[in-house]
């Protein structure tokens, strides 16, 4: 079975490099290019590519639903980046100790889950797409306004797994999904209660540039940010 999977995504790579090679070959006819052992390479490429994936097609029997929850997942995998992403970040630059110590907690919960969710990828034969937000620079907002998006994101990522539950009926994604699902209600809960503890506070948060090392995400060359 994961040979199968991993022979899916190898077509897919195929398939992204094909596409690769029409552009070079159009940037190539475009730009009046007349290096032909260069023309000749493109053309081998393309051939060679369009008949790899045919074989690949007739030859191995894929599994369907499982290479759609690998899909499924690196989308979760987003989101859970996401929110380490900004607790590590707000908690890095909130004033309030208490505050910033159940940011950070939030934060490293995150973490746990996206490399969970990275191992159940490479177990099903895919590759982790970590796809890390932009730095945001010179922002400014107040404590409610932060713990507001922090709700929407958790609100977020709930209704993304509950989506995936009502879609994928392997009991062993049932089961991973359900729990990394717990927990999130669990911070959407906290949350909340923040919300109303800190709903008066007029503090602002100011938000400079921002680096963070992630310590979860596997090797280190598959971290999306190294100090």
């Amino acid at each position: 079975m994961k040979f199968n999977q991993s022979a899916r995504f190898l077509k897919d790579k195929m398939e992204r490099c094909l596409e690769k090679v029409k552009d070079c070959s159009g940037l190539f006819k475009e730009e009046g290019l007349k290096n032909y052992e260069v023309k000749e390479l493109l053309e081998d490429m393309e051939k060679g590519l369009g008949n790899y994936i045919g074989k690949i097609d007739n030859l191995v029997q894929f599994d369907e639903e499982k290479y759609t929850i690998v899909q499924f997942l690196n989308e979760a995998l987003k989101l859970e980046y996401n929110g380490i992403w900004d607790y590590n970040m707000y908690a890095s630059f909130i004033k309030d100790p208490v505050l910033a110590s159940d940011l950070k907690r939030f934060g490293a919960s995150e973490a746990m889950h996206a490399l969970l969710v990275a191992d159940m990828v490479r177990k099903l034969g895919g590759e982790p797409q970590f796809n890390p937000p932009q730095y945001r620079r010179e922002k400014r907002l107040s404590v409610k306004e932060m713990l507001e998006e922090h709700k929407k994101g958790e609100l977020e990522a709930i209704e993304l797994l509950e989506r995936g539950m009502k879609k994928f009926s392997d009991p062993e994604f049932q089961y991973f999904i359900g729990k990394i699902r717990l927990d999130e209600q669990e911070h959407l809960k906290e949350v909340s209660r923040l919300l109303k503890e800190y709903k008066d506070l007029q503090a602002i948060i100011e938000v400079k540039d921002y680096r963070w090392r992630d310590d979860y995400a596997g090797d280190e060359k598959d971290r999306p940010w190294v100090e």
